[in-house]
């Protein structure tokens, strides 16, 4: 072995435990806009003991082939091919000096291309390792252009009810296609295509289909269209034309006879606008006295029968001619007319009727609940002593019989005071046999045959028997009580039979 083999048998066996270190460091992709600029970065790693750089070289891969783009040399300098000179820079400084470092050759690319899309290869030559390179993927998106218009300059509502595409929205020349969608309040079918452009780019074409009519004028269309998760929107407002819609106005129902100077409207609804009116009356004509002016149909003077008919309006445009009609009827004599301030009295009447209504109800049935609940919510003794207890009428006889078969109010106060009876009734009271005539039994029993009834001062005073032939009777005494020494003036002493004692 001379000495030459010697030294690079030396030098390689030094260098080799370091080059499985040395690597050439990019991102796994990049990508930008076109018309934006973009850093493609390339940093080299050394080993230990370095080796050296001797030149680093950006190329660009195209069709399998390379193309060279930059060159760094620590010798002679920077060098970018033509097509990039203007749009390629090293973004370290250092690198462009004389005698530079190479450990980050990054490059900026500005002015981005479509063209420029294509994988891009960072390669380092070293010594005594020979070269490394590693390679970046580089995509170029292009924002579309969005376009909004009317499908046709004149849109027609025709009787035949064609659908028609009315707007298109187009989103033009973008990479990647960009989505289309619609809004608006209109009814309508979406048809939408997509077209791929020679440059790589993509063009969606949306039409907005409809049937043009008198509802859909002045409608909204609104396109959204989405690219990158961006938002684009763009509106028109549709411009329909369409034939008058006609109606005829001013007739109250109430022309009556020597009413003074009525008068009719024609009401027309188009687009373009009415150019011209025309007034007919079917099966006659129009009064001599009749004043037109444009769309209004003044009668002059007192109305008089030969007014009543039906008056036709006829309403032109440029799209053409509709007709709206009414019927008038003449009165003999006016209709009663209700001032505007009655009916609103009346309703305001009626308002006020109803919420006192709705009031009275409510405390209605607030008041039943809450007798509801205070039953509910009674003791059993109460309740026991409240079905016990019962007015005194009821302890002699039958309610509403005790007021009948008293002669008069004195008998009643005579009777009360004789018998000074409390008010609540005896069980065990003796059923009567057979029922008096008008007044219940004594309630105290005596031991002795009644005898004649005479008062206190020995006066005899009339009395007033009932002696039923076939029983013996007794006679009813007033007993004494204080304050009260015979019976009262005009009271007579009655006898019952013995036999309802025993």
């Amino acid at each position: 072995m001379d000495a030459t083999g010697f030294w690079i048998f030396l030098i390689t066996a030094c260098v080799i435990p370091g080059i499985n270190g040395q690597t050439v460091e990019m991102d796994d992709g990049k990508w930008g806009f076109a018309g934006s600029k973009v850093d493609l970065r390339c940093r080299f790693i050394n080993s230990f003991p370095p080796v050296k750089i001797s030149q680093v070289t950006w190329q660009k891969l195209v069709n399998g082939t390379k193309q060279n783009v930059a060159i760094a040399n620590p010798s002679l300098g920077v060098s970018v091919a033509p097509p990039y000179r203007d749009r390629v820079t090293f973004k370290n400084a250092a690198v462009r000096r004389r005698t530079p470092t190479l450990e980050d050759t990054t490059i900026t690319f500005s002015l981005l291309r479509l063209a420029d899309e294509s994988t891009y290869i960072c390669e380092y030559t070293t010594f005594p390792a020979g070269n490394r390179e590693n390679a970046v993927n580089l995509t170029v998106y292009v924002r579309p252009t969005t376009q909004m218009s009317l499908s046709t300059p004149t849109l027609v509502a025709r009787s035949s009810n064609l659908k028609t595409p009315v707007a298109t929205c187009v989103s033009a020349n973008g990479k990647p296609a960009g989505s289309i969608r619609w809004e608006t309040r209109v009814p309508g079918e979406v048809t939408t295509r997509e077209y791929r452009n020679s440059d790589g780019t993509f063009t969606v074409q949306s039409d907005y289909i409809l049937v043009p009519s008198r509802e859909t004028h002045k409608e909204t269309l609104t396109c959204v269209t989405t690219y990158n998760e961006e938002v684009f929107t763009d509106s028109v407002t549709l411009d329909i034309q369409y034939e008058p819609d006609v109606s005829v106005d001013g007739f109250d129902g109430n022309w009556y006879l020597n009413r003074e100077n009525v008068q009719l409207s024609c009401q027309a609804d188009a687009n373009p606008p009415v150019s011209l009116y025309q007034w007919r009356l079917i099966n006659g004509s129009i009064p001599s006295n009749a004043e037109i002016r444009d769309n209004v149909l003044t009668l002059k003077g007192p109305v008089t029968y030969d007014m009543q008919g039906t008056y036709v309006c006829d309403a032109t445009n440029s799209i053409g001619t509709r007709s709206g009609s009414l019927e008038i009827s003449i009165l003999e004599k006016p209709l009663p007319q209700i001032a505007t301030g009655d009916v609103i009295s009346v309703i305001a009447l009626l308002l006020a009727a109803g919420v006192l209504m709705g009031i009275t109800i409510t405390v209605l049935v607030l008041k039943i609940r809450s007798r509801k609940g205070n039953s509910s919510n009674a003791s059993p003794s109460r309740k026991a002593s409240q079905q016990m207890r019962k007015r005194p009428v009821d302890d002699i006889q039958h309610s509403g019989r005790f007021y009948e078969e008293l002669p008069n109010t004195a008998d009643y106060v005579s009777y009360r005071l004789a018998c000074n009876k409390e008010d609540y009734p005896d069980p065990y009271s003796p059923p009567i046999k057979p029922p008096l005539s008008f007044l219940p039994q004594h309630p105290y029993h005596s031991p002795q045959p009644p005898t004649a009834s005479t008062s206190s001062s020995g006066t005899n005073t009339p009395k007033n028997t009932l002696s039923p032939p076939t029983h013996t009777t007794a006679i009813f005494k007033y007993p004494s009580v204080s304050g009260l020494s015979s019976p009262p003036p005009g009271v007579a002493a009655y006898t019952f039979p013995k036999e309802q004692y025993v």
